[in-house]
């Protein structure tokens, strides 16, 4: 059956999401999760704090109710990576138990068609770090990634990864530019037309981690996706997979 708005998200789908999009890029060692009656909220930082993660999903998760948090992220994708992980007979369900007259989200508990199991524990919300509060800045810049767009800056960010760090992006005579090293420099560098014809003017005195970056770039790749960029030092991409609506935030040093 088609899913509509108002169909709830299943643990099996949610869990697959996430860990996709969120466990795959080996950014974050804990995430957190806030789970109610019309939506949940996934939120992780990067160890170094230069990437934060702000997510929401566009309908409850079935069964999912109250704080916890996901670490021992390569258990869960093991558990995705099943190969029966898809069948209609391998359940992922929901556990809980009681902790002071209430109940707590404990477990997550996978039997798949073949009976073979893996019980996935939970991390208490207490042992979570604490998220960051973010508002979004006003953006200067507002650009869809295309796929020709993407494969030339992942290429030209791993020709250059053992020269040069960080990018710089840079509108020029109306196109989005991301230089890769210093312009002008006696260094090894590269650029790359990452938009044509874009709205808007972005020039500023940051630079951001090309290999923090380019894999969240790689993401968007094929998605619903906007890459925004703002002169205040920040780089945002939001990506919706239909399940969920994800931000990836950077926050850039100064060059």
């Amino acid at each position: 059956m088609t899913a509509t708005n108002n169909t709830p998200i299943t643990v099996k789908d949610i869990v697959h999401d996430v860990v996709k999009n969120v466990v795959s890029t080996g950014f974050f060692d804990k995430i957190k999760i806030t789970a109610g009656k019309k939506s949940t909220t996934i939120e992780a930082l990067e160890k170094d704090k230069q990437v934060i993660l702000k997510a929401v999903t566009t309908r409850p998760v079935d069964g999912w109710d109250g704080e916890f948090g996901l670490a021992n992220l390569n258990l869960l994708t093991s558990v995705v990576n099943d190969s029966e992980y898809g069948h209609k007979d391998s359940v992922l369900e929901m556990q809980y138990q009681q902790k002071g007259g209430v109940d707590v989200p404990s477990e997550l508990h996978y039997t798949n068609k073949s009976n073979s199991f893996i019980a996935y524990r939970f991390v208490s919300k207490d042992l979570v770090p604490d998220q960051p509060k973010y508002n979004e800045p006003v953006w200067d810049v507002t650009v869809k990634p295309t796929k020709s767009a993407v494969q030339q800056f992942t290429w030209a960010a791993g020709s250059l990864s053992n020269y040069e760090q960080y990018f710089v992006p840079r509108t020029v005579d109306g196109n989005l530019k991301f230089f890769i090293g210093e312009e002008g420099g006696a260094n090894q560098r590269g650029g790359v037309t990452f938009a044509q014809n874009v709205t808007g003017e972005f020039s500023s005195a940051h630079k951001w981690p090309v290999n923090l970056v380019a894999p969240i770039f790689k993401l968007a790749d094929g998605t619903d996706a906007e890459i925004r960029f703002s002169v205040k030092g920040a780089i945002q991409v939001n990506l919706s997979t239909g399940l969920v609506d994800y931000r990836f935030i950077f926050p850039a040093k100064l060059r």
